[in-house]
């Protein structure tokens, strides 16, 4: 989809109104899923969306979406959305969109979905992700909740009183018509959003006076359905302000007219929208003082969501060049082990590698990219393995003792959940006496389907209890992991990918073009009895 930016499109200040590009957004996921599912698709959530750069009058806004994965009656579009100046010929990013729908048939039921095939290395990435951006949808809501109970935050007397009950509460009451709503008479979910910003907007410009630019929208997800002929009653309020941003929630809810009664309302959903000041002027918003209870709540909740955002923000956006480890917290675990996934399934998702060395059963590959070096080792096992009993060998670190020759020591230092982990391992150093010890989240994922691999991801963090001590050399690893693909149960293939570190070049080879003794021992995988699962597991 592509529009050029109009007059109609602006608000006062020449920029594209957040409520419709989430409106544009929406129809254009919404298109690509009813291409898929061939019958009308409704919006079920929206995962958490940030906005880059604003798109003026006179750009044009591209977006392009596509299906990412089907699951049983529901499916995952993602949409990239970016700009272009006619005049530069720049293009820039505005954001990228996860988006859940579901089909629904003449009757409102929901329909199984056909499968969704990927046939591109970028689309098998996606495909891959999707089913772990779907396990945080499912645990989010609970996650946030127990994050914001713990929350403390320190209220201050002296701080300039705000008034929320007479500035920033705004309550707004619209009708769905025909053109708001598909043929089955449901509201589009872009059109719900829209309204959602446009109280937000009022609510966040009275606090500042002026121009707020939304930032970001927190995970909405759609409680129920309102259809044609109801009223949608939104309001909004200003929840706490930031120096140069704050957060408005707004709830949204439905009623319509029965048998010449107010009919009861219902809850549509509630959603936390994020907005910058400075664009308008406004160098520092002051001092948020809530309302007694209920206004100190929300203000409580705000500062804890703005903490999870920003280390959302932070994980999911780290450069290679940024330090390689993450301080661990209960604020920034539920992504720090999505992006551990993430990382890996992106770099086994390339397909420009480049082949260093090889023997029969063994290749070594390269690949460097912004001058960072990776590498792949890939075994071939040349009698039978079943995959899930090499899974169960691998995604224990306490077990790696007893394959891996370098490996000295494993620790359990937190545990995440059940495939999630944080251990401290130590081992030999090819160049010094002194051993290398590394802080690792470690995270394991059984296949969703038959074509899925298993996956074991690593990467380092910090962790409080585990300081750096002398005797141990401290190592970090940004990106690492076995990925195991198998043939109806059967592992035909075992990879181990690493995005190399200077004190990891040693354990990687000496001699990439000859794949010598060293490499032979260390990085070539070497045949060894698993007494625990009764296997030949060859490894580094």
């Amino acid at each position: 989809m592509n529009q050029v930016i109009q007059s109609s499109h602006v608000n006062q200040y020449n920029i594209l109104d957040g409520g419709q590009l989430l409106k544009w957004v929406d129809t254009c996921a919404c298109l690509s899923a009813e291409r898929l599912a061939g019958y009308p698709c409704v919006t079920v959530s929206v995962d958490d969306l940030h906005f880059e750069n604003e798109v003026k009058l006179g750009q044009v806004l591209n977006l392009k979406a596509q299906v990412n994965r089907a699951f049983t009656t529901s499916m995952e579009v993602g949409v990239k959305v970016s700009f272009e100046s006619l005049t530069t010929q720049e293009i820039k990013p505005v954001c990228d969109a996860f988006i859940t729908f579901v089909a629904l048939d003449n009757n409102g039921k929901k329909v199984k979905l056909p499968p969704f095939l990927c046939q591109k290395p970028d689309e098998k990435t996606c495909f891959a992700l999707a089913n772990e951006r779907r396990k945080v949808r499912i645990t989010h809501a609970n996650t946030v909740k127990q994050l914001i109970a713990d929350y403390e935050i320190n209220f201050k007397k002296d701080y300039f009183l705000i008034k929320n009950e007479s500035t920033q509460l705004v309550e707004s009451v619209e009708l769905v018509l025909p053109p708001h709503a598909n043929h089955h008479g449901n509201t589009f979910g872009g059109q719900v959003m829209a309204w959602m910003e446009n109280v937000a907007s009022i609510s966040a410009g009275r606090l500042c006076h002026g121009l707020a630019t939304l930032r970001s929208v927190d995970m909405v997800y759609f409680r129920g359905p309102s259809t044609v002929g109801d009223r949608i009653v939104l309001t909004s309020i200003v929840n706490n302000s930031f120096e140069t941003s704050l957060e408005v929630g707004v709830r949204v809810e439905a009623y319509r007219y029965e048998n010449g009664k107010i009919g009861e309302r219902r809850h549509i959903n509630s959603a936390f929208l994020s907005y910058d000041i400075t664009s308008s002027g406004v160098k520092q918003l002051p001092p948020f003082l809530p309302e007694p209870k209920d206004g100190m709540r929300r203000q409580k909740e705000a500062a804890a969501r703005r903490k999870i955002r920003l280390d959302r923000r932070y994980i999911l956006s780290l450069q290679r060049n940024d330090r390689l480890s993450v301080a661990w917290s209960r604020t920034n675990a539920m992504y720090l082990c999505y992006g551990n996934i993430t990382a890996l399934s992106r770099i086994a998702g390339k397909s420009d590698w480049t082949v260093a060395a090889s023997t029969t059963s063994v290749t070594l590959c390269t690949r460097e990219q912004d001058g960072v070096l990776s590498f792949c080792v890939t075994l071939k096992p040349q009698t039978e393995l079943c995959a899930s009993d090499v899974f169960d060998v691998l995604k224990n670190p306490f077990k790696r003792v007893e394959w891996d020759p370098l490996t000295l020591s494993c620790d359990e230092v937190k545990r995440i959940g059940d495939e999630d982990g944080i251990y401290h391992t130590v081992m030999k150093s090819q160049t010094s006496e002194v051993p290398n010890d590394f802080v690792l989240l470690v995270s394991d994922r059984r296949p969703a389907t038959d074509s899925d691999p298993y996956k074991v991801a690593f990467r380092s963090v910090t962790h409080d209890r585990v300081p750096q001590t002398t005797g141990f050399s401290r190592t970090e690893v940004a990106c690492a992991g076995f990925v195991i693909r198998q043939d109806c149960g059967t592992c035909t293939e075992i990879s181990y990918y690493n995005e190399t570190n200077p004190k990891l070049v040693s354990y990687v080879t000496c001699d990439l073009a000859g794949l010598g003794n060293t490499e032979n021992q260390n990085l070539i995988f070497c045949s060894k009895i698993s007494t625990t699962c009764g296997i030949f597991l060859t490894l580094f």
